[in-house]
C-alpha cells in the first residue's frame, strides 16, 4: 500500500478541467481533492516543485522558454522536433527530491499509467528508486476507475498535462480553455515561427482550425514518459 502521495508542480498546469466541469489549476485540485482523499486513507500528500542547485523552486516551466533554452518538445518548422527535458527536470528530479528530503534511500513508486499506456512503461532507471505499475498489473483500464471514482463521488482530471505540451492531441486541444489558447499563441509566438505547439508548424490557432476541417492528417504521438499525461 502506498504511504505518500507527490504531485510534481510544473506551474503550467493552470487550465485543468474536472470531471465535474470545474477548470482551475493543479495547485486547486490538489487541495481540494488530491491531499484530502490521502489523508482520508492515511498517506501524506505533497504538491511541490523540482529545485536546482541552491535548493530554489525552478521558476514555472512556460517562464523558462524562449528560443535556444527550450526544454518543451517543439515542431520545427524545417520539420523535425526539439528533444524533450521538461518531464525530467520539472517531474522526476521533483518527486525523487521530495523522496531524498523524506529520508528514503529506497523506494518503491507506483506509477498511475492503465492498461491503455502499456507502451509507456519504463524499466527504473536508478537503483534506489523501483518503479511499479499496479494499475497495469491488475489490468484496469481507465473507464474503470472513472467508474469507481464517479461512484464514490470524487472528482478527477479529464487529463493531467501542461497547457502547451506540444503532445497534445486535438480532443486535448478542444478541451483548452479559449483563453488558456490565446496566452498560448502568444507563448508560441516566442519563436518566431522556427517552432510550434502542433505538428501543423503553423501557428496555434490556425492549426486547430485545420485539425476541426479534419485537414490535418497528424498522428497523436504521446509523451513516451509514464510521468505525464495520467
Amino acid at each position: 500500500p502506498a504511504s505518500v502521495g507527490i504531485v510534481a508542480d510544473t506551474g503550467w498546469e493552470n487550465d485543468c478541467l474536472w470531471s465535474t466541469g470545474e477548470r482551475t489549476d493543479a495547485a486547486t485540485f490538489f487541495n481540494n481533492v488530491t491531499k484530502p482523499l490521502a489523508e482520508k486513507y492515511g498517506m501524506d500528500a505533497y504538491f511541490i516543485r523540482a529545485q536546482d542547485g541552491n535548493r530554489t523552486p525552478l521558476p514555472p516551466l512556460q517562464d523558462t522558454q524562449a528560443p535556444g533554452t527550450e526544454d518543451i518538445p517543439m515542431f520545427g518548422s524545417r520539420g523535425g522536433k526539439l528533444n524533450q527535458s521538461c518531464t525530467s527536470k520539472y517531474k522526476v528530479a521533483a518527486i525523487r527530491q521530495q523522496l531524498r528530503r523524506l529520508g528514503a534511500t529506497t523506494a518503491t513508486t507506483n506509477m498511475g499509467l492503465t492498461m491503455e499506456e502499456v507502451h509507456r512503461m519504463r524499466t527504473n532507471d536508478v537503483k534506489w528508486e523501483r518503479k511499479t505499475y499496479p494499475l497495469i498489473d491488475t489490468r484496469v483500464y481507465r473507464a474503470t476507475v472513472q467508474e469507481q471514482l464517479a461512484r464514490r463521488q470524487i472528482p478527477y482530471l479529464i487529463t493531467s498535462q501542461c497547457d502547451g505540451c506540444p503532445h497534445k492531441d486535438f480532443p486535448r486541444w478542444q478541451r483548452t480553455s479559449p483563453e488558456t489558447l490565446i496566452e498560448l499563441s502568444k507563448f508560441e509566438a516566442r519563436f518566431n515561427g522556427e517552432f510550434f505547439l502542433t505538428g501543423q508548424r503553423i501557428p496555434l490557432l490556425r492549426a486547430i482550425d485545420h485539425m476541426a476541417a479534419e485537414k490535418s492528417m497528424d498522428i497523436f504521438e504521446a509523451c513516451d514518459d509514464g510521468y505525464c499525461f495520467t
